[in-house]
């Protein structure tokens, strides 16, 4: 049962009480999340529209670009007023966790690593399983060697559990999609 002595756990974040960014770096975020808005809102309207407004492909796309565009002008506007507020004003590199930084800089290249792969090393190869026609293109050993990297570098973990991890997980998504969903995946033709 419960017992009233002890106190409420309660779930703040990963990260509870760091509060908020510094003002220039909420401010350089919000500029980068309005160039990617625009960008996108921008896109979508350039797509041919074949019926109605309503039946546009870019409709979906134009929407979610737009609420981003407001949520960044909202961050930016906060990061202004913080600034002017002088509520937190460190300096940019002041108190930075150098492997952490580059746990960071490797997720990125890893991430870019693998649209690369997908894009470049596409292909595609056909063949049955128990009657069952399934496909391997890129798409699987590029996850399985990126997502081995990530979770290694975030984890440390021994390699043979990320790379099961990574296999089981990669194997599972492609069946989904190859024979529920019936979409082909990224790195095919």
């Amino acid at each position: 049962m419960s017992n009233p002595d002890q106190p409420e756990i309660k779930f703040e974040g990963e990260e509870a009480g760091t509060g908020f960014a510094s003002p220039a770096l909420d401010l350089i975020a919000s500029i980068i999340l309005i160039a990617i808005a625009v960008a996108v809102m921008a896109a979508s309207v350039a797509l041919p529209m074949p019926g109605a407004i309503h039946t546009a492909p870019g409709l979906l796309p134009f929407i979610v670009a737009a609420s981003l565009l407001l949520m960044a002008l909202g961050l930016g506007a906060s990061s202004l007023v913080r600034r002017r507020a002088s509520i937190y004003m460190p300096a940019l590199l002041a108190d930075r966790d150098i492997p952490t930084d580059l746990r960071s800089l490797l997720l990125a290249c890893a991430v870019a690593v693998y649209i690369a792969a997908l894009h470049i090393l596409a292909f595609q190869q056909n063949f049955s399983i128990f009657g069952t026609s399934l496909k391997l293109s890129a798409f699987e050993p590029a996850t399985i060697l990126t997502l081995t990297t990530i979770i290694h570098v975030s984890w440390r973990g021994p390699i043979w559990i990320t790379a099961v991890v990574s296999i089981t997980w990669t194997a599972i998504l492609s069946l989904v999609f190859q024979l529920v969903f019936r979409i082909p995946l990224p790195g095919s033709f």
